[in-house]
This record gives C-alpha cells, sequence and structure tokens, in this order.
C-alpha cells in the first residue's frame, strides 16, 4: 500500500465519524468592560526644563485648543480648512520652520485638516521647542484660514 492509498483510507475512516461540532462557548459570569486609558494629567517634562515656566505655557496652549498627548509628553492639535490646497500649504508652512528649528512634528494630512503632534525625542518629554512650535502652529493656521470644524473640507458629497 502506497502513501497515498493509505491516506485515502483514512480520510474514509475519519469522514464517517459523526461530526460533533464545536464546545459551546459559555458567557464569563462577570460582564467584561474595556477600561478606558489612562492618561495623567501632569507632563513629563524633558529633563534641564523649567517646569514652572512649562506649566504655564503648557496650560497656556490648553486654553488654545490643544490637548495633552496620551502619555504626557507632548501636544496635539487638529486644525480644519476650507480645501485640500490650504491644509497642504499649512504642512508645508510647519516643515520649513520645523527644518530651521530642527524640531519636526507627526503630522497626518487629511481632504481639509491637519493634526499635529508635538513632542521632544532626545531629551524625551516636553519641552519649551514644542510651546514654541505649537504656537508657531496656532499663528499660521490663522494666516492660512483655518476654519471651526464644521466648516472643513469633508470627503464625500456635498449636501
Amino acid at each position: 500500500m502506497n502513501c497515498l492509498t493509505s491516506m485515502r483510507l483514512c480520510a474514509r475512516h475519519v469522514s464517517k465519524r459523526p461530526f460533533t461540532g464545536l464546545p459551546k462557548m459559555q458567557a464569563p459570569a462577570f460582564p467584561l468592560r474595556q477600561f478606558p486609558r489612562m492618561s495623567s494629567t501632569a507632563f513629563h517634562f524633558a529633563e534641564g526644563e523649567d517646569a514652572q515656566q512649562l506649566t504655564r505655557d503648557a496650560n497656556a496652549l490648553l486654553q488654545q485648543g490643544w490637548a495633552q498627548d496620551g502619555e504626557g509628553m507632548g501636544v496635539t492639535k487638529t486644525f480644519h480648512f476650507k480645501s485640500y490646497f490650504k491644509a497642504v500649504a499649512f504642512v508645508n508652512m510647519i516643515a520649513a520652520e520645523s527644518a530651521s528649528k530642527k524640531h519636526h512634528p507627526t503630522m497626518t494630512v487629511r481632504i481639509g485638516s491637519v493634526d499635529v503632534h508635538w513632542t521632544t525625542h532626545r531629551p524625551r518629554g516636553f519641552t519649551q521647542k514644542d510651546v514654541t512650535m505649537a504656537q508657531h502652529c496656532d499663528r499660521g493656521a490663522d494666516l492660512m484660514g483655518a476654519v471651526d470644524p464644521s466648516q472643513g473640507l469633508k470627503c464625500g458629497p456635498t449636501v
């Protein structure tokens, strides 16, 4: 008997057994909950930074619509525009200043909005560079014609 014949016989033998199905899963006795991601309310400043001054500056940014990132090491904000061209021009304005300051953000460009995230990687934490560049973004957004989120360009048909 060759290998192929034995596999066929084995397959016939297995296929004649009744299929009992998968075991039924029982719901756990306790309800499953998803816990919210914990974020710190205090910023983590980089080593060597003036904590009092950065606290004041960070609070001012929060008043201007910036939000603390999940790790407490930076700030994020979404800027909205009426056209994709204005969103890209805004990114280019940030890129030009970032190159001159040697401090670069993480940015996500959408059809009518740009997400900007500032944090410092070396030394790790929130620094005065982040504050300065976030303020630059706010000034640039005003010059580029940033709008309220409800007025920003959205993907899809207009109604």
